[in-house]
């Protein structure tokens, strides 16, 4: 390595060198010396900034191949300033993207003025990083690119946050290639694990309760919500001319006439399954299970749960859901919407301590760990 003295003499030839034949041959190899000179040995602050001014003057020399030696030879460097690295990452392709590739100079901002000028062959690089800050990680997410965002997902140095995974899935429903690499993560947070569960096809799903240790009984619930929100999707779908009453008397021979099953209904709006499941679980007529749960009184919709011998604590839960169906009836909208299932949500916090359901997932996944109405019970 150079000593300071030899560091100060270099520089000086290689200044006098320049000025005296300034051709492409001699401007490349004064952006290699200079380049290579500043990444590896130790300057003084006065010869630190000698080299930088010659290199500040070769950042924008007209000779592609100057510029190329320059950013190779610094690309290692953590020292830059940031117009010189800046210029280096708005060069064209073949010289900025390897430096931005590596080159610790580039700060964050640096990063998402990068990806934010559309190159995809530059965000690429930025997804390669050895380190891709959250920050960073999301902008790279914005992008909406396939080739990106993958390339992200593959680096595990890659620090994605809980909001990115979604915005992912958003992106690229049912994009088996994205879905496998998101399972292949080191750590996904739980409502990103919840949410892969329900969309994943059988060889993912296992590989993904496989590869983050998921306890069987959780596993076990996860893959319950998945399969009823298929099942209520696709009741949706069926002509209301359908046996109700069989179906859901079928789904009970098998033990998945559940409560969460009969409150999906609910909140899909779909009256004509929760009416065939709450007749087929009390054992009392279709018609009479219809009148039962329009009655509020202590021989209605009460006492035809309690018969459906369906959890207690669970009872204002579904109690508020039929009173919000019931008040939309009312006022006139008959057809149902996403706004009644917020309400729903709305009407459910309201009746107890311990619910906050941020979405119809999150309720469910209350009930099926038997979380909701468990403050009342520490009360009694």
């Amino acid at each position: 390595m150079p000593t300071p003295r030899d560091a100060s003499v270099q520089l000086l030839g290689i200044r006098d060198r320049l000025r005296a034949n300034p051709t492409v041959g001699v401007r490349t190899d004064t952006a290699k010396q200079v380049g290579a000179l500043l990444s590896s040995a130790s300057l003084t602050s006065s010869e630190r900034q000698s080299a930088l001014a010659i290199l500040e003057t070769l950042v924008r020399d007209v000779e592609q191949e100057v510029r190329h030696a320059l950013a190779a030879h610094v690309a290692s460097c953590a020292i830059l300033p940031p117009t010189l690295t800046r210029a280096i990452a708005e060069d064209v392709e073949a010289i900025s993207v390897p430096f931005i590739r590596i080159s610790p100079a580039l700060s964050d901002s640096d990063l998402i003025a990068v990806i934010a000028a559309g190159s995809a062959a530059k965000q690429v690089a930025v997804a390669e990083r050895e380190r891709v800050s959250e920050r960073v990680a999301e902008a790279l997410v914005g992008t909406h690119s396939a080739s990106v965002v993958t390339t992200m997902l593959r680096n595990d140095g890659a620090q994605v946050s809980e909001r990115s995974y979604h915005e992912i899935m958003n992106d690229f429903p049912g994009d088996a290639a994205v879905q496998d690499l998101m399972i292949e993560r080191a750590f996904l947070p739980l409502t990103v694990v919840e949410r892969l569960t329900e969309v994943v096809a059988d060889a993912l799903r296992e590989r993904l309760i496989e590869k983050h240790t998921l306890p069987p009984e959780f596993a076990a619930r996860l893959l319950n919500q998945a399969r009823e929100r298929t099942l209520m999707h696709g009741a949706a779908s069926i002509p209301r001319s359908f046996d109700a009453e069989r179906f859901t008397r079928r789904l009970n021979c098998k033990g998945e006439l559940t409560p969460t099953l009969l409150m999906r209904a609910l909140c899909q709006g779909d009256m004509h399954f929760f009416e065939a499941g709450m007749a087929v679980l009390s054992g009392v007529s279709l018609p009479n299970s219809v009148t039962l749960i329009g009655d509020h009184g202590p021989l209605g919709f009460k006492a035809l749960y309690e018969k459906a011998g369906l959890p207690p604590e669970f009872f204002r839960a579904f109690r508020a859901a039929l009173d919000v169906l019931a008040d939309s009836r009312i006022d006139g909208q008959q057809d149902w919407s996403p706004a009644h299932v917020q309400r729903i949500l709305d009407r459910v916090v309201r009746e107890y301590d311990d619910a906050c359901p941020a979405d119809l997932e999150y309720l469910l996944g209350q009930m099926s760990h038997q979380n909701l109405g468990r403050a009342d019970q520490w009360r009694r």
